[in-house]
């Protein structure tokens, strides 16, 4: 800025710098020597010149501003800030604002700003007022955020005081209550409770280990949750009572990490824990009548509560007794199907429909086993839902098969389908190549021949079964697979590499792999295209084959799918799971190249 002072004409308006009077010059030199944002407004005009600091106050109006009067800088919010110069000029009094709105355009728009800024009388020697000394800066986004948590404070006390629960919250060590809303104050009985510690507004919880808990809390910052816990209140003025609540200690942190106060949330539970006491009382019977059938069998109270599991559940799950009362059930469900198995339970517990939905449950084993949970509710004479009853079974067996038909199934259609495709591509290239019907007849048949013979290298995969079948050469594997589909000693196949002999469940899984790219190959690649070519190459790397298929398509160009298809998503099992390596394909419009590379000893097999 003391560049572009220097710079700047004056001529029109202060005059050169070198002529200013020495209260400019004075002021001029604590305003640039602040790192604070500061200005000077000089003479009648308020003519306008600041330091670096306050340059960005103007936006877009910097460096423009600078030598020009306060009103053509300030235009937008002169109603506000020219009475306030003129308090300055005339009186010599100083004018400080705090948070002031000044509804500033900026970037063609009108925004809500918001400032703390002072102006100062500025004097000469004659104690003259013959400018305004400004330093302030912008508080826009403490005033808009100090606005929102007002609001969201307002927010949280309309819930607060709306929410079912009895909810309040503690600040201090000591524990003053700063917010109690109806549902609490009905549990506690009390109605004056606001600035006043939890021991002088309940003083009948001293000595029952409530009032350590919150010390705990508050000096650990760890929260702690209890479960019909029996605690005796003084309610409304009679002697205590014993009552069962659940409840919650969650600490409330202060902007430096430390404890400011704590959220208290609590559930009367005693009728609950009162009908459990008495259900309780039949437990050794009930208990020997549930854990002699094979089903996983848990209840829960009307609201969803799970208090019991059979020993089945245990033995299934291998956690610990009580582990899983409460909402904790869940912990032992697959994370994936937790969403899907929460929103049928709400649904159920909300309508009282019968309950049903699989999932997966985490087996003592650690896997996870799929199971069928269904549930009934019990309701009273007035139709009202006391309790739910339910059972687990396990149909992880059942599953397992019927995907597995599923999957057998997509790949009979995947084979079917490329056949067909194959078959036709055949005919098609048969009768381009052919001069003669009869021509035509043997080629086609010695194709379809072969044909068949690549199936019978592939059939071993599908059944599983490589017990009858000898280990063969990889070239001769390769030749038999490609042969359906073009001569191999053809000009348009090249192949090349060590002679290696592959054990019968390794071909097998080869065989799948090769049958998969040549049918594709037949399909969209080299072989559909009349000048398309193939080149398969191998080499043996310390403990790893490395094959490439490379094929180009000569003047054709391919065109990569937008998702990997059926075949190729077996061709990579095959690769991954069954040869122990890995495959991949590389895209390009002039042809397609595979790198397969596959573990020796899994060769072997």
């Amino acid at each position: 800025m003391a560049d572009l002072i220097r710079s700047h004409d004056w001529s029109t308006t202060l005059g050169p710098p070198d002529a200013w009077p020495a209260a400019l010059k004075a002021a001029l030199s604590i305003c640039l020597s602040s790192s604070f944002p500061t200005a000077i407004y000089w003479g009648p005009d308020l003519i306008l010149i600041y330091n670096d600091a306050w340059a960005p106050i103007p936006g877009e109006r910097h460096p423009w501003a600078l030598g020009r009067p306060a009103s053509e800088v300030w235009f937008d919010i002169w109603e506000v800030v020219g009475p306030q110069f003129e308090q300055v000029q005339q009186t010599g009094q100083g004018v400080s604002r705090f948070d002031e709105l000044l509804p500033m355009l900026r970037n063609g728009v009108v925004e809500e700003t918001y400032w703390n800024y002072s102006f100062t009388a500025i004097r000469d020697e004659s104690d003259r007022i013959v400018g305004v000394f400004n330093q302030g800066n912008e508080t826009t986004a403490a005033v808009i955020a100090r606005r929102k948590a007002q609001e969201e404070n307002a927010r949280l006390g309309r819930m607060f005081a709306e929410a079912p629960a009895a909810i309040a919250i503690t600040e201090g060590k000591d524990h003053v209550f700063t917010l109690a809303n109806p549902a609490y104050l009905d549990l506690i009985g009390r109605d004056e409770v606001l600035q006043r510690t939890v021991a002088e507004t309940l003083p009948e919880l001293v000595g029952q280990g409530f009032i350590e808990l919150l010390d705990q809390v508050f000096e650990t910052g760890k929260p702690h949750i209890g479960r019909a816990v029996p605690i005796r209140l003084a309610r409304e003025g009679t002697a205590p009572e014993l009552r069962y609540v659940d409840f919650v200690y969650q600490p409330i942190s202060n902007a430096e990490g430390g404890s400011r106060g704590i959220f208290v949330q609590a559930t009367d539970v005693t009728d609950a824990t009162t009908a459990l006491v008495a259900l309780r009382e039949s437990e050794q019977r009930f208990e020997a009548i549930v854990n002699s059938i094979d089903q996983m069998i848990w209840s829960t109270t009307a609201n969803g509560y799970h208090d019991y599991f059979n020993e089945r559940w245990y033995e299934f799950t291998g956690v610990p007794r009580g582990s899983t009362d409460g909402a904790d059930w869940a912990n032992v469900f697959h994370p994936e199907d937790q969403p899907r198995t929460w929103n049928t339970w709400r649904k159920s517990l909300e309508t009282g429909a019968p309950y049903e939905v699989e999932y997966r449950l985490r087996h003592h084993t650690g896997a996870y086993r799929w199971v069928i949970g269904r549930a009934q509710c019990v309701r009273d004479d007035d139709g009202d839902i006391t309790r739910w009853y339910g059972t687990c079974t396990d149909i992880h067996d059942l599953k397992v098969a019927e995907e597995a038909r599923q999957l057998l199934l997509k790949e009979l259609n995947h084979r079917v389908k490329n056949l067909f495709a194959v078959t036709s591509g055949m005919v098609s290239m048969t009768a381009r190549n052919s001069a003669t019907v009869a021509g035509m007849a043997t080629s086609l048949q010695g194709r379809l021949q072969a044909l068949a013979k690549a199936h019978e290298l592939v059939q071993p995969v599908i059944s599983n079964d490589t017990t009858s079948r000898e280990a063969l050469h990889l070239a001769a594997l390769l030749q038999e697979l490609i042969s359906p589909h073009i001569d191999p000693a053809s000009d348009r196949v090249s192949m090349a590499g060590p002679d290696i002999l592959v054990g019968p469940k390794a071909s097998a899984s080869l065989a799948l792999i090769f049958h998969e790219l040549a049918t594709n190959a037949s399909k969209y690649g080299a072989f559909r295209e009349p000048d398309g070519r193939l080149d398969v190459r191998w080499a043996e790397d310390g403990a790893e084959l490395r094959v490439s298929w490379v094929e180009d398509l000569g003047h054709a160009a391919m065109k990569a799918p937008n998702s990997e298809g059926f075949g190729s998503k077996l061709a990579r099992m095959s690769a991954t799971h069954q040869l122990g390596g890995s495959i991949a394909f590389d895209w390009q419009p002039t042809g397609l190249t595979i790198a397969l590379i596959l573990s020796a000893a899994h060769l072997e097999q």
